[in-house]
Parts: C-alpha cells; structure tokens; sequence
C-alpha cells in the first residue's frame, strides 16, 4: 500500500496549498474566476517552450498502464494518439477507462497557433450509457515575447491554474497548481524542480502539498530515451509515468522520497525494471518485485 500511495505521489498530482502569495479573488460566481499570483515568477533568457511544442514519439500509436492494485483485477488506464500529418505533434488524443467499457470515452482535440505551440485543448468526455457529456477547455497562456507562462483548465463546475518559473536556460524551475470547485477557497500547491550539471533531468524536487505538507524527492536514471518527454497538459490529465517525466531526457530507475514533516516518516527506495524494444522505445516497466506496480505496454507503427 505504502508503493501504491507513492506512486500516485510521484506521478505529479499537485497538491492544494495555503500560501501568501496569491491574491484570493471571488470564486462563488459562475463561471468561475481565475486567481492570478501576485507575484512575478522568473523567466529565462533562453525561450524553449517544450511543453508547449505537443510533441511526442510519433511511432507510439497507443499506451496501455495496468495498476495492479485492484485485486484480483488491474486497474486499467488506455489512451490512443493521433498526429498532425508529417510531424510528432499530436492532433488528437483518446483516452479510455475500461470500468466504462463501451460507455465512455474522453477525447482531447488540440489546436496550434502560428508559431506550432499549443493554443488550447479541448476535452470532450461522453458517457454514451448514463448520457451526459463533460466539457473542459485548456487554454496555453503566452506573454508578448512568446513565453509559456500558464495553462489554465476551465469547466462549469471546476477551474485549474498552472504557472511556471524558469531558469535562464529555458528549463521549467518552478510550477504553482491550484485546482477547486465553486465554493472552495484558492490554494496553491507549488513544485521546484533541480537538474543535472548538463539540466538533461531532474534530480530533485521539493513539493508543497495543499495542507503545508513537504516531500523531497530523489530522482535517478538509465541512458535510455524517455518517451514522455514534454508531454504535459495539466493535473490529471495524461498520468502512465513516473517522475517529472515530461522535464527529464531518461527513464526514470529509482526513486528516493522524504518526508520533510516526520510524518510517518520512513525514507524508502523503489526501483524499476525496464523493458525497450529493439528501436529503443520502452515497452514496460515494474519494480524490482514485478507483483504491486505499473505496467505499461505501447503499439508502435514499427
């Protein structure tokens, strides 16, 4: 159980956190209002934008992430791509839970601006069995320069604010993540990430989660390309990895958390087992025991 609940931590859910710094605004209107930092985070010298690019390893048609913590059945998590003809920008992306097998799906349109950077997301989820349809819009923020400087989700019911800080190199340092309904009060959760000398990948991240509470994290890697690479949308959104995995260039092999609050604070290490294809494509990964953890399995056009 301790493995599951640490996954699910490092999968990058971001927590809700009290903190000063924000500006509370009135949230018990409809539509919801964004609440914007009042402060200013760091931008960089250098513009990169990757997570912004959409792109992804075009010869993976689909992912399909078993969690085997539903006995006697895993929990199943399945998603399909689509991509903008000739590029490894994604157009489209599918995505299935198998409990609503034959009812539900979730699709993610995306759209580009002139520059090839995402301009927003729109997710259609159906549920052709109990009738009802949910709606929400992901909307990449940029400042006049042409810099990514927040994502923000919206829907009827419930509103999501991602914004980022950076190192002069154009890396990600820093992201802020608020996540609520009407009637709930704004509460940042916030997340710096620390690289490598050459900042191929994050080798620590220091989280606050939404109830004050600090986890560090250790990060180590293989040599082997990371499929994930870039792809991030928002909280929740596109989940089968491990780690800051759209910041880092490698896979993810084991991981060392800490518990900064003392709370059953034990510090422990999970490791991983990988499996890559002979193009160099990772195929599926465990733990070192193979029996409580993620599995992942790709089609590719190879």
């Amino acid at each position: 159980m301790k493995k599951i609940l640490t996954l699910l931590t490092l999968i990058i859910f971001f927590g809700c956190d009290k903190d000063d710094g924000y500006e509370s605004i009135e949230i018990n209107n409809s539509p919801l209002t964004h609440a914007e930092l009042n402060f200013e985070l760091e931008e960089p010298e250098t513009i990169l934008n990757d997570i912004a690019k959409g792109s992804f390893d075009k010869n993976i048609q689909n992912v399909l992430r078993q969690m085997f913590d539903n006995f006697p059945e895993p929990a199943e998590r399945y998603w399909e791509f689509e991509y903008v003809e000739d590029t490894d920008r994604i157009s489209k992306m599918t995505f299935y839970l198998p409990h609503y097998s034959g009812c539900e799906k979730d699709i993610f349109v995306f759209k580009y601006n002139v520059e090839n950077l995402i301009e927003s997301i729109v997710s259609t989820r159906t549920n052709i069995c109990n009738e009802y349809e949910v709606i929400k819009t992901y909307t990449f923020n940029y400042n006049s320069d042409g810099l990514l400087k927040s994502i923000f989700m919206d829907n009827d019911s419930f509103v999501e604010e991602n914004y980022f800080g950076y190192y002069p190199n154009g890396k990600i340092k820093e992201i802020y993540n608020d996540h609520r309904g009407r009637g709930s009060d704004v509460s940042f959760g916030h997340q710096k990430f620390y690289y490598d000398s050459t900042f191929s990948n994050v080798t620590r991240v220091e989280h606050t989660s939404g109830t004050n509470y600090s986890y560090t994290y250790k990060y180590f890697y293989d040599n082997k390309k990371n499929p994930y690479k870039d792809l991030f949308i928002a909280v929740s959104v596109f989940m089968p990895y491990i780690g800051p995995a759209y910041l880092s260039e490698n896979n993810v092999t084991k991981i060392i958390e800490k518990n900064e609050n003392n709370v059953n604070g034990n510090e422990f290490t999970n490791e991983y087992l990988f499996n890559f294809s002979n193009s160099n494509v990772l195929e599926s990964y465990s733990d070192m025991d193979e029996e409580e953890f993620p599995y992942i399995l790709y089609s590719t056009n190879q």
